[in-house]
Formats: C-alpha cells, sequence, structure tokens
C-alpha cells in the first residue's frame, strides 16, 4: 500500500504540468512518515522524482523550496542510501549557491548545511560529478563573479562548498587546486573586511579537505610524538598545512580589525583541532602552531588585542603544561584569568574545537623557548604600561615553569650528554638575552623594579625546577658571555687598594650552569638603577644559596668585591650591602655544616672574605671623596646609619648562631679574626685616612663601628668567656673546642687593632658621643674581669698595654672634651678592673713589659680623681706588703693569709665559720709613732678579708671570712682589692688618724716577737 502510494507521488511529480500539484507532490514525500525501508526499497524513483523538482521546470521558487525539504526528509531517514545517491541530487543544489536570486541562495545553503553531514566527506562519484561541473561552467563562473563587488562574497561561499564537496580530488589534482586557489587569493587582499571574513570562514572547507578526521586520528594514537619520527605521510601534511598558514599569517600581521583577526585565529585554531595528533610532530607545530603565536605575540598586549593575546597564550599554556600533567605539583586546568580576557566567540572554541596536545618530546623544548623569546621582547615592554607588563611576566613565569619540569622529567629518563648540555645552555642564553639582563639598566623606578622582580623570579624557577646536581655538574661548560662583567674588569681603581687571595670573574670564560646564573642574578642587580626591595633582595639570597654553597660563595666574592671597583658604587654601597646581608643570613644556618664536610682551606678562605666585605666596601677609596662631599647632604648621614646597620645585623647574627655550635666553628672564627687582623694591617693608611676624613656630623665612621660591633660581639662571646674563666669554671664539653691558646690570642690581636684606630677616630672628632668605642671599653672592661691565669693576664697587657697607655694619655690630653661623653667613665671602669686583675696575681711591679712605668705613671697623674687615687693606693698597698715581707715582719700572718685562703678554697663551710675578733691597724713602718686612741674596725663593705689580733695572742692573724663559692666573680674583685684594702689600713696616714686598742699590749707583743 505504502509502496504504491510512492509510485503514484513519484508518477505525479514526474508527469504533471501543473506547478501546484507538482508542489503538493514534493511537500507529501517531505511529511511523510513512512517507515524507512519502505522509503529506501523505492529510493532511487523518489530521489529522481525530487531531482525533477528540484531543477524546477515551472520555473517556480516554491517548487525548489519544496524539494529541497524533501531532500533534507529523506537524508534523515534513508541516510546511508542517500549518501550513495549523492551524485543524482546533490549537483542540482550547489549549482543554486551561484544563483542570483538571494532567497535561492539561502535556501540551498540551508540544505547543504542539513545534509553535510551526509554527504561529507564527499563520495568518489560525488567528487567526480563535482570536478566535471566545475570544468564546464561553475568555476569560470566564480571567477566571473569577481569582478562584481556585490557578489565577491556569494562567489567565496559557494567556492568553500565546492571545496568541501571535491573532497580529497581536490587535494590530489594539483592543476585544479591551483586554479581553485585563485579564487580566495583575490578575496584575502580584499579591501572590504567582510569579505576577508568570508573567505576565512570558506578556509576552513580547505581545511576538512586537507586533514579528515578519519587520517588525523589515525597517527600516534595516545604517544609522545619524537620529532625524529619523520614520515612521508608527515612530511605531505606539513607541505599542505603551510600552504593553509600562509593567508592567515598574512591576513593575520596586517589586520588591525578585531573582527578579522577574531576569524583568522578561529580557522586556526579548527586547523590545529583538524590536524589531531599530528599536531604534536615538531614539523607540524613549527608550520601550524609557532607563526600564529609569534605573529600575536610580537604586537605585545594592549587594550585592542587583548583578547587575541589571552587567546593565543592560553593555548600556549595547554600545550606547554601538556608534559607536566602527571605532576600534581605542576598541573593546571588551564590559566582562568587569561582564559576571561578572550572573547565570547574564541572562548567557547576552545570546549567545541579540543586539541589533542600529548606529553612533548625534548626536541621540542627549543621550539617553546623561541616562542616564549618573543613575548618577551624588551622592545615591547619598553612602552608597555605596568597593569599590562605584570600580566606578561605571571604568564610567561607560568609557562617557563613548566618548560623546566619537562625538560627535568626528560633528563631522568637518562638523555644523551650532548642533549643535556644543549638545553641547559639554552636555558642560560634565553634568561641572559630575554630576562631583560641588557634592558633592566635602560629603565627607571618602577618599570625597571618590575623587570628586576621578574628576572630574578625567573631564576628563583630555574634553580627551583632544575636538579641542582645538573647545574653545578662539571661536564657542561657555559661561556661568561655577559657585557657587565666585562665593564667591570675595565674598572679603574686605585693601586693601593688590593683583595687578598681573590680570584676575579673573567670575561668569556668557561662556567657551570650554576656559577653563570648566579653572576648573571648579581648582574641584574648590578645593573638596576633604582633601590633594591627587601622583597628582591631576599629572593637573589635564596637563588644564590640555592645550589653548592661553595661554588656560588666564590662567584658571590668575586663579583661583589668586583663591584667595589666600579666609579658609581659610592651609590650603590648601599644596595650591595643589602644583597650582602640577605646572603649572609642565608649562609649563617649552614656554615658548621658545610665546614665539618670540607677539609680544604679554600673553603674557609672564601667565608673569611665574604663575610669582610663591609670591610672593603667602607675602605674604597672613592668613599673618601664622598665623605667630604657628604657635608651638606642630608640623607648622608640616613645612608651610613642603614649600611653601618646592614654590617651590624649580620655580624650580631653570626655570634649568636655560634654560640652553640661545635669546634669546627671556633676553628672557623678564630681564622677568621686573623684574616681580619691581616686586612687591618695591609690596608693601614687607608684606616687611619677614613677615620681622620670622617665629617664632624657623621657620630662614627662606617669602617669604625662595623669592626667595633665585631670586636664587641666577640668579647662577649661564650667561648672566649669560657676560655676566660677555665680555671674557676672547670672544663666542660660545650667548649673543649675553645680551650686552645689561638682564640684567645686572636680576640686579643682584633680588640689591638680596634684601640688603635679608635684613638683615630676619636681625634678626628673628639667632642662627639662615641657609643660604639664606649660600648667597646665597656665590653672589655667585663672580660678583663674574667681573666684569671696569669699567663693570660701577661699575654693581656703585652698585646694591648701600648694602645691601653695611648688611651690613658689621650684622655689626659683631651680630658675636658672627653667629660662630655660616656667614655672616661667606661674607660674608668676598665681601668679599676685592670688594676684588680693586676693586684690579684701582684703583677703591679711585675710584668715582664717595658711600657710598665709609663703606663703606671700616666694612670697616677691622670686629671680624672678615680683612676690617678685607684692608681696610687694600688701601688703604694704593693710597695707596702713587699717591703714587710721582705723584713719578716708579716711572714707568719700572710703565710697564715695563704693557708686559709686555700682552706677557704678547697671547704666552703669552714669559710662559713670565722671567729670575730678584734682589729687592729698595723703600721709598715715600725718606727712611726701610733695613735693613743682605739682602733676602729676597717670595714669594708664589698670585701671579706680582714687583719685582726685576738687579746693576749702573740702573733697577728689573717683571717678570712665566710665566702660563698657561688659569689665567685664577687669575690675575685674583692680578693683583688686586696692591697688596696691593706693599705687602707696600714698606710701612715689612716694610723695617725685611728686610735689603736691597748697600745701597751701590742708594744709588748712586737717586744717579743723582735
Amino acid at each position: 500500500m505504502a509502496q504504491a502510494i510512492l509510485d503514484s507521488l513519484v508518477q505525479l511529480i514526474m508527469n504533471t504540468r501543473m506547478k501546484s500539484v507538482c508542489n503538493l507532490g514534493t511537500w507529501c514525500i517531505s511529511v511523510q512518515k513512512l517507515e524507512p525501508l519502505i522509503i529506501e526499497d523505492r529510493a532511487d524513483p523518489v530521489v529522481t522524482a525530487i531531482v525533477h523538482a528540484l531543477d524546477n521546470p515551472f520555473g517556480s521558487l516554491s517548487t525548489t523550496f519544496e524539494a529541497a525539504q524533501a531532500i533534507m526528509k529523506l537524508a534523515c531517514q534513508i541516510h546511508t542510501k542517500m549518501r550513495d545517491l549523492s551524485s543524482l541530487w546533490v549537483p542540482p543544489i550547489y549549482r543554486r549557491l551561484l544563483s542570483a536570486d538571494k532567497p535561492e541562495r539561502d535556501m540551498t545553503e540551508r540544505c547543504l548545511i542539513k545534509v553535510s553531514c551526509v554527504i561529507l566527506p564527499p563520495q568518489p562519484c560525488l567528487s567526480k560529478a563535482v570536478a566535471l561541473d566545475l570544468e564546464q561552467k561553475l568555476l569560470s563562473h566564480m571567477m566571473n563573479m569577481l569582478d562584481d563587488p556585490s557578489k565577491k562574497i556569494q562567489a567565496v561561499r559557494s567556492w568553500g562548498w565546492i571545496i568541501s564537496l571535491l573532497g580529497q580530488d581536490a587535494v590530489n589534482n594539483r592543476p585544479r587546486l591551483n586554479k581553485l586557489l585563485k579564487v580566495p587569493e583575490q578575496m584575502f587582499i580584499d579591501l572590504d573586511t567582510q569579505v576577508q571574513i568570508a573567505t576565512m570562514v570558506s578556509w576552513k572547507n580547505l581545511v576538512d579537505a586537507f586533514f579528515p578526521s578519519q587520517a588525523t586520528e589515525s597517527v600516534g594514537q595516545e604517544t609522545v610524538i619524537a620529532p625524529s619520527e619523520l614520515t612521508e605521510y608527515t612530511s605531505a601534511q606539513a607541505k599542505r598545512t603551510k600552504l593553509i598558514m600562509v593567508p592567515l599569517c598574512r591576513v593575520l600581521s596586517k589586520s588591525r580589525n578585531i573582527v578579522l583577526s577574531s576569524s583568522c585565529l578561529s580557522t586556526w585554531n579548527y586547523l590545529l583541532h583538524r590536524l589531531g595528533n599530528l599536531i604534536n610532530h615538531l614539523p607540524i607545530l613549527e608550520a601550524a602552531f609557532g607563526p600564529i603565536l609569534k605573529i600575536i605575540f610580537s604586537f605585545g598586549i594592549s587594550d585592542q588585542n587583548k583578547p587575541l593575546w589571552s587567546f593565543c597564550m592560553n593555548l600556549f599554556h595547554d600545550f606547554s603544561s601538556s608534559k607536566s600533567r602527571q605532576r600534581e605539583d605542576l598541573c593546571t586546568s588551564g590559566n582562568r584569568n587569561l582564559f576571561a580576557e578572550s572573547c565570547m566567540h574564541l572562548k567557547a572554541l576552545l570546549d567545541v574545537h579540543h586539541i589533542k596536545w600529548l606529553p612533548w618530546d625534548i626536541g621540542c623544548f627549543h621550539f617553546q623557548l623561541d616562542i616564549l623569546g618573543t613575548i618577551l621582547n624588551p622592545e615591547l615592554l619598553q612602552d608597555m604600561i605596568p597593569d599590562k607588563m605584570l600580566i606578561v611576566m605571571n604568564s610567561s613565569t607560568e609557562i617557563f615553569r613548566f618548560l623546566l619540569g619537562g625538560v627535568q622529567i626528560e633528563l631522568k629518563d637518562k638523555r644523551s650528554d650532548e642533549q643535556v648540555r644543549l638545553c641547559i645552555t639554552d636555558v642560560c642564553k634565553f634568561v641572559k638575552t630575554k630576562l631583560f639582563l641588557d634592558c633592566v639598566g635602560k629603565h627607571s623606578g618602577n618599570r625597571c623594579a618590575m623587570l628586576l622582580k621578574f628576572g630574578l623570579q625567573s631564576l628563583e624557577v630555574i634553580v627551583g625546577e632544575l636538579d641542582h646536581s645538573l647545574l653545578n655538574s662539571e661536564k657542561i661548560d657555559v661561556c661568561l658571555d655577559i657585557e657587565h662583567i666585562k665593564e667591570n674588569q675595565s674598572a679603574e681603581c686605585s693601586p693601593k687598594f688590593a683583595f687578598p687571595g681573590i680570584r676575579p670573574l673573567s670575561y668569556m670564560e668557561m662556567v657551570s650552569p650554576a656559577v653563570y646564573m648566579t653572576v648573571l642574578s648579581l648582574s641584574m642587580v648590578g645593573q638596576c638603577t633604582g633601590e633594591l626591595s627587601h622583597g628582591d633582595a631576599e629572593k637573589l639570597a635564596l637563588i644564590l644559596s640555592s645550589s653548592d654553597i661553595l661554588n656560588s660563595l666564590h662567584s658571590v666574592v668575586s663579583y661583589m668585591y668586583m663591584q667595589i671597583m666600579c666609579p658609581i658604587f659610592n651609590r650603590q654601597r648601599l644596595k650591595w650591602l643589602t644583597v650582602w646581608n640577605k646572603f649572609a643570613k642565608q649562609l649563617n644556618d649552614k656554615i658548621v655544616s658545610h665546614l665539618k664536610d670540607s677539609s680544604s682551606s679554600s673553603s674557609y678562605d672564601v667565608f673569611y672574605q665574604f663575610f669582610c666585605y663591609p670591610f672593603f666596601s667602607f675602605l674604597y677609596p672613592g668613599s673618601l671623596s664622598a665623605l667630604r662631599n657628604a657635608e651638606n647632604g642630608s640623607c648622608a648621614l640616613v645612608t651610613q646609619d642603614l649600611e653601618v646597620a646592614l654590617a651590624i645585623d649580620v655580624y650580631r647574627s653570626l655570634y649568636t648562631g655560634s654560640c652553640n655550635s661545635k669546634a669546627a666553628s671556633k676553628v672557623y672564627f678564630e681564622g677568621f679574626y686573623d684574616y681580619l687582623v691581616n686586612i687591618v694591617d695591609e690596608h693601614m693608611s687607608l684606616f687611619q685616612a677614613n677615620l681622620e676624613h670622617c665629617p664632624e656630623k657623621f657620630e662614627n665612621a662606617a669602617i669604625l663601628s662595623a669592626l667595633g660591633e665585631v670586636v664587641i660581639g666577640l668579647l662577649q662571646n661564650d667561648q672566649i668567656f669560657a676560655y676566660a674563666n677555665q680555671e674557676l669554671n672547670g672544663i666542660t664539653e660545650d667548649f673543649t673546642g675553645c680551650l686552645q691558646p689561638n682564640l684567645f690570642l686572636s680576640c686579643l690581636n682584633l680588640v689591638n687593632r680596634f684601640m688603635k684606630f679608635s684613638i683615630f677616630g676619636f681625634k678626628a672628632n673628639p667632642t662627639g658621643q662615641h657609643h660604639v668605642t664606649s660600648r667597646f671599653f665597656s665590653s672589655l672592661s667585663n672580660f678583663v674581669g674574667h681573666v684569671v691565669l696569669k699567663k693570660d693576664i701577661l699575654l693581656l697587657f703585652k698585646i694591648i698595654g701600648d694602645q691601653l697607655t695611648d688611651w690613658l694619655s689621650l684622655s689626659t690630653t683631651l680630658y675636658c672634651e672627653m667629660q662630655q661623653g660616656k667614655i672616661i667613665y667606661q674607660l674608668e671602669k676598665l681601668w679599676l678592673n685592670v688594676l684588680d686583675c693586676l693586684n690579684n696575681n701582684q703583677l703591679i711591679h711585675d710584668l715582664p713589659f717595658s711600657q710598665n712605668q709609663q703606663l703606671l705613671q700616666v694612670a697616677r697623674n691622670h686629671p680624672h680623681q678615680a683612676i690617678s687615687v685607684a692608681t696610687k693606693s694600688a701601688c703604694r698597698a704593693e710597695e707596702n706588703i713587699k717591703t714587710s715581707l721582705r723584713s719578716g715582719f708579716l711572714g707568719s700572718e700572710l703565710d697564715g693569709l695563704s693557708l686559709d685562703k686555700r682552706k677557704d678554697h678547697n671547704s666552703s663551710s669552714g669559710a662559713d665559720k670565722a671567729i670575730a675578733r678584734e682589729e687592729i691597724g698595723i703600721s709598715s713602718r715600725p718606727a712611726l709613732p701610733m695613735s693613743k686612741k682605739r682602733t676602729k674596725h676597717a670595714v669594708n663593705d664589698s670585701g671579706s678579708l680582714k687583719i685582726s689580733a685576738g687579746l693576749g695572742r702573740k702573733q697577728l692573724k689573717i683571717m678570712k671570712y665566710s665566702t660563698k663559692p657561688r659569689e665567685l666573680n664577687k669575690n675575685t674583685a674583692s680578693i683583688g682589692g686586696l692591697s688596696a684594702r691593706i693599705d687602707t689600713v696600714l698606710s701612715p696616714r689612716c694610723i695617725e688618724s685611728k686610735e689603736c686598742r691597748k697600745p701597751e699590749l701590742i708594744l709588748e707583743m712586737l717586744k717579743r716577737k723582735r
């Protein structure tokens, strides 16, 4: 029944002479709901009838419209049969694309779009039919339409459909293809933007013809594509890709229309999608992916092209991250910040036309690095506003991290040494040429700071992603082609100024990648004309301390000492001291562990050189003229204070970290102090000149403040105190490393140098407060009070005796000026502790140095009463005791004192049981008359020694009252003041003012004694 109906409709359409009847029959076929099998059985006659209606024998558009509707209906019901019969019904449709009637053209295009899934890719028979039609009249008709501006868009749209219907036949027949390409060739250069956009849309049809989906998906199924796997097929596809890319690159490079550029990127993205797995071949990447990215990135980022730039950056981001997707710390789903900046229709393309990125091979690393270099073109960044520059920096850093992460993965697969060397060398050169080394110094202010920040950020990525053993490998050498090194080498410097034992860096020498990165980071900072922020300084310190410390430290020392040579160093000293400060703090935690593992003395030397850097920077000859010219500069004082504070901060932390360290650090500090003393001795004239030319507005010269802080920290160090107190406190395991006298000797030598140069500083500015020198004397006074061994006391005065004499002499000459500050009081405290120290060991007149008499003479005649009185009293007490000992008058009494002292030292309980006795004053001169009054108690609140005689006794006894061991430090001073207290009791002046108790008893005792 149904078949009969279909047969009737076919006969009706074919034979009727009435337009309405033909339309009605065609409409019935377009709305029928018969079973597909029934229709498929009568497909041939039905399609023939519809083609008859399409040809429209009545010239009626409505008939053609109904026939097109019937075609679409049948294509949905029996698509396989309709595909087989496509050569019958498709030509009548596409021919109408060139119709002059717009409704007919629109109807035809809608029909082709609807049935494209059935007819594409075309059957061979259809392609042949289209090719025949093209040769006969279609191509000439299209070319003629190009002469009419109103028909250009129609012609290029028709061209696109013809290309799609030709399929592979269009590709295989080169002469025919060349003829066909003449149509879009003229359209791409047309002045009308709409024509160019229409051509871009039609160009996708050529992409479909060149890259059918079945072919692209059959290549490299989900595997890494190696660049060496070049086949004839891949080579042929690369040629086709280049053909597609030529007009796209040409239009995009010249277009300033955002709509046209977006259409171009849409076609390009469609090409990448159609390439399938082929896109992962390096030749295809170079032909299809790289050119568009370079064009877009070469324009930079602006308000107009920001959507295009963001779209391309997202694609590049997806490709670079494909290697590291297995790493959770690197894997991201895309740069969402950039994704939001893309046009709406471009964002849709990323979801619709997915690109099949596979993990890239190491051979693609250089390709990606080249594209990244285009993004970071310094010329583009010169005129870029900060907001846009920040977007570029952040996006580039993220991609750079993906690249290095992928390289590290590849290198773990045991790649050849040559591949490794090439990759690392390319990274070094890329950082030098693209990370703004050559242009950082050309900018100032915020722009320069941003460039420096990004450069350090990129270097931080390198040392963070690449293995340290790779960066420090001896197999990889990089040429040190940094122009900044060459400029520093040619800088002039005073011949008197030399850096001991420091090997300078040489331009074009071969170094390891780690050294190259170290010098490069320092060169970026050196070329930066602005101030160095603390954040950048911290980042630089992390970079410098990330790799092997010793290699990095050698490079840092060489470079930073080289900077002192630069004529502009005075203006940059604060910046370099900031760098030194941050890096030194990073080293503090690593010094001890490194010295344990290193047995080479050269490793110690490089640490000495590094930590002595501030002294050389303050000694720079040009700084003297800078100080002279700083009289009128309001910020000069603040700048110097900041510089000194940076140095002092490190030295304080250095001592803090060393207090609980082991023997290795103690050996290190001993060498460091000796090294510092040698520096002072070798640059004596520069030290003196630096101090003498310091303006009065500066409280202290920078060099004196830094050296003073080192000495003060040394005098307050637990290691030195442990050595000074070793007789009293005993030996503990914590201080076994400092029981050698070398550390003590190094300490005294450094104290000697500071006392010498502090005199120069005081003479240059006698009215100043001199806080550093005052603090030094306070620390030295405390230190002297802890020295108990006779050999150490002798060594102490042997080394600092001359300087102590000079200071007492200077304080005598400039007493009025010195009274204005605190130095005289600290000097008084020091001298009193010195006298106690000498009295404790009875060394006032026994010191084996020639300046002894001069020192005492200066102290006796000192205008400061506390110093002169204490000196005279101590000298008289010592003379009185020695005179008495020679006459034997106090022999037994002093023996008793010695015995009691030993007993008190060995037993604290015995010392707690002293018996109260009457006290008498005894003169060391028996011939002197004594007063008849009773002698009062010679009470000394700070001491515990009394000279007493019991009534009825025949001899004198010197007893010691109770003293607890825990008050050892106090008693040391008390015992040390014995001579002074004896002098107080025994001096003639005292006896004359005091009465002796029962003088007849005393005279009787004296007679019996004789």
